[in-house]
């Protein structure tokens, strides 16, 4: 919390994270000055951030132990959906306040989104950062990726397991995919994809017990049609910090 901010109003903020790696890494990295949340917090917002289930310094259910094609996908869009309403009440009982600010980031926008759709009396503002939002030219998800449904194209292949792993490589590799540049440290810099991995796989105790080092994640976060939930539901324990 900025010092000396003892007004809650409009200035409560929760971030919520994307796929692949949990809060502290996405909007808290340490190297330099890219800590989205210490920006926020020295304008004067007061900040949360959260780890779904499964996720970061969350909870983790006992399938994420066992061999990934054991289960089926785990933290599924709906169970998130459970963990910000959750999160959400305990923001507004700590503060009261009855609105928040949600930013989300990639899965985390479309969260964002789906969770303004259902309690937009509870969002002050709505910041979608790099949402999906044309799943055909998705060149990660898309048709033709590896997470594609063969037989249902327009579907993630739930057959995948409860989860993923990714390592630095793959996840560099893939942020290398998305910038339209050949020399990559023009457009980024050059240490940060090894600081990002570095943060991301401190929140996950297995993190080095496979070759090579992977962090753990979600295999899939399909967002189902729209409807109102008649019924609120418990949640296990997750992970939400204040800046």
């Amino acid at each position: 919390m900025a010092e000396g901010n003892t007004q809650f109003t409009d200035n409560v903020i929760l971030f919520l994270h994307g796929a692949t790696g949990p809060s502290t890494c996405d909007f808290d990295l340490s190297y330099k000055d890219y800590s989205w949340a210490d920006l926020l917090v020295r304008e004067g917002y007061v900040v949360y951030m959260s780890d779904y289930r499964n996720y970061g310094y969350s909870t983790r259910e006992p399938a994420m132990d066992e061999p990934a094609a054991k289960n089926a996908p785990l933290s599924r869009s709906y169970l998130a959906l459970r963990d910000i309403e959750a999160m959400v009440d305990h923001i507004n009982r700590t503060h009261n306040v009855r609105k928040v600010t949600l930013i989300g980031w990639s899965w985390g926008a479309m969260m964002a989104g789906y969770c303004s759709s259902l309690h937009s009396e509870n969002v002050q503002k709505l910041v979608l950062y790099a949402p999906l939002y044309n799943f055909n030219d998705d060149t990660n998800l898309g048709p033709g990726s590896a997470l594609q449904n063969k037989r249902k194209p327009r579907e993630f292949n739930f057959a995948l397991g409860a989860y993923r792993v990714a390592s630095e490589a793959a996840n560099t590799g893939r942020w290398n995919g998305e910038i339209p540049v050949d020399n990559k440290d023009e457009y980024r810099d050059a240490a940060l994809p090894a600081e990002f991995w570095k943060e991301c796989m401190a929140t996950d105790p297995t993190s080095n017990t496979r070759n090579p080092p992977s962090l753990r994640r979600m295999v899939s976060w399909k967002i189902p049609s729209i409807r109102r939930q008649a019924a609120r539901y418990g949640t296990p324990e997750t992970s939400m910090c204040r800046r």
